[in-house]
């Protein structure tokens, strides 16, 4: 049986309570967004939280909420979704590009810190969060998108909780799902009531529907049971990539990645890859497909790291719906990648 290398992981449970969702005869935004709005924002420990249904819309309003004025430099690592880029643009502000590091996939501390930007999109595409020491330490206005990293601590600091706001995908295939669109959470006080204000005078339609509410709000509830079976995972196949000459990405420091997906970091031989896990029955991906360095709006020679990853990290399966049977086969492949 092939294995996909994303799987959303829909549960009877998660059926259940999107079929009662629907019984109430009321799918816009209610009860249900309300209740995975609470849910959410108590888990995390933000101050606030809204719910849209578009990651686009979210970071158009976290953006705003930051007061931001047109051409004003703000900063995006090279391997941020393409979205970032084209909200950027489409608000008149000037992108600075930001390489990442080697063993990370991430901008350093140091680099977003030396930028000169007046603000940054942090976005963690190998799902390890900065230094928490480095990055409480920024005197930069910043916008987490946890997307790739929610769960993921380094140190005392869990993803998230450094920047004055927060976007957390929900894009069919993540790490949590609605089906579709993201919340967006304010850290502190101050910035809650400047988010509540800010989402309230957006049309309905930009809101999150009840129907995907209910799907996020029981895939939350079962988010730890998921994130350990991640954990085992990858660490039966960190022990078969361990015999090849090839390597993942680095855990933060006295912390955890999210284990979305097992990334592998290839010498070359991207295709030969790919294809041999292919005849084994088990799906890949480029793991940075989507980024910008991958599609070439980032500028050419201007992040040459994260442009060498996009062309040669693939991604392997990694989530909850994997039984015992299909790690098997997927660390068999791991352990003799060609």
């Amino acid at each position: 049986m092939h294995i996909p290398v994303y799987s959303s992981y829909i549960r009877r449970k998660d059926m259940d309570t999107v079929l009662n969702c629907l019984m109430t005869d009321s799918i816009g935004p209610g009860e249900y967004l309300e209740k995975f709005l609470k849910q959410s924002r108590e888990m995390m420990g933000f101050e606030a939280a809204s719910a849209f249904r578009s990651p686009i819309t979210a970071l158009r309003t976290a953006l705003d909420c930051l007061g931001l004025t047109s051409g004003d430099r703000v900063a995006i690592s090279a391997l941020s979704p393409v979205y970032h880029a084209n909200v950027l643009s489409a608000k008149g502000f000037e992108v600075v590009w930001l390489d990442v590091e080697e063993d990370t996939a991430s901008p350093s501390a140091a680099d977003i810190e030396a930028c000169g930007a007046k603000a940054c999109i942090l976005y963690e595409a190998s799902g390890a969060p900065l230094d928490d020491v480095a990055i409480s330490a920024m005197r930069m206005q910043l916008i987490e998108d946890i997307s790739m990293s929610f769960g993921a601590f380094s140190g005392g600091r869990k993803a998230g909780s450094s920047g004055i706001f927060t976007i957390l995908g929900l894009e069919g295939g993540g790490i949590l799902t609605a089906g579709g669109g993201a919340l967006l959470y304010a850290n502190q006080r101050r910035d809650a009531a400047v988010l509540r204000n800010t989402a309230d005078e957006l049309p309905r339609e930009h809101k999150l529907s009840d129907m995907n509410a209910a799907l996020g709000f029981s895939q939350l509830r079962e988010f730890e049971k998921g994130r350990q079976k991640r954990r085992e995972l990858d660490e039966l196949f960190s022990q078969s990539l361990g015999r090849t000459r090839y390597r993942g990405f680095s855990n933060p420091e006295n912390g955890e990645k999210a284990h979305y997906g097992f990334p592998v970091v290839l010498s070359g031989g991207v295709k030969d890859v790919r294809t041999y896990a292919k005849k084994k029955d088990v799906g890949t991906a480029l793991a940075f497909e989507g980024s910008c360095a991958a599609v070439g709006i980032a500028p050419e020679g201007a992040c040459p790291i994260a442009a060498s990853l996009a062309n040669r990290c693939v991604t392997f399966p990694l989530h909850a719906r994997i039984g015992k049977t299909g790690a098997q086969k997927i660390a068999r492949v791991l352990a003799t990648l060609p």
